[in-house]
């Protein structure tokens, strides 16, 4: 079967569209190593943010984290197309991961989960609950959700983090990376950009 075409492309852009470099990763909200790659991420686009760099993050769930689908849910629906939203609510939520991890849900409901999220939203924004809820639920934000994954199916993307920079998939960049390494591989692009 192939994959119906999405309402927009997948992930959530940073940075010029038209840049020259880009970077694209792939996170999942309950995966601690996107947890510990998160503020690395937000210190690469802040420092490239006048250069050619962008960063565009597609939001994927992997099958042992039961919890990241419906926080992924409620991140896109808070977001609702606001990009700064979305970066803004990925780190608050990243902040929390212990309290929606596994071991935290293991005797927990699904509307326990939901009212966790809608609590999270409300600590994070103002916004009215029952409004935020219902969005979650609707059926343009669950396409949003499911876009990425499917996006990541045809880039073999298998794990969280996973990190493409001009579509290459050799990235030497794992969770433990830093901004200077990060440099190190951006650097000379922008180097050959300017030749």
């Amino acid at each position: 079967m192939t994959t119906p075409i999405p309402l927009r492309p997948s992930g959530v852009l940073r940075g010029d569209k038209a840049a020259e470099i880009t970077i694209d990763a792939f996170v999942d909200l309950q995966c601690p190593h996107s947890r510990a790659m998160w503020p690395t991420l937000l210190s690469v686009i802040k420092h490239y943010e006048n250069r050619a760099v962008s960063l565009k993050v597609h939001l994927i769930t992997l099958s042992n984290h039961r919890q990241a689908w419906d926080m992924s849910l409620g991140l896109f629906a808070l977001a609702d197309g606001d990009a700064d939203r979305f970066y803004s609510f990925a780190t608050y939520l990243y902040e929390r991961q212990d309290e929606f991890y596994n071991a935290a849900f293991m005797h927990k409901t699904h509307h326990d989960l939901q009212q966790l999220i809608a609590d999270k939203a409300e600590e994070c924004m103002s916004l009215n609950r029952q409004q935020f809820l219902s969005r979650m639920n609707d059926g343009d934000i669950y396409t949003l959700a499911r876009t990425p994954i499917r996006y990541a199916a045809t880039k073999s993307v298998w794990a969280t983090p996973t990190v493409f920079i001009n579509n290459g998939g050799n990235v030497p960049i794992n969770h433990q990376s830093r901004l200077a390494d990060w440099q190190r591989i951006i650097d000379p692009l922008l180097s050959i950009e300017k030749g």
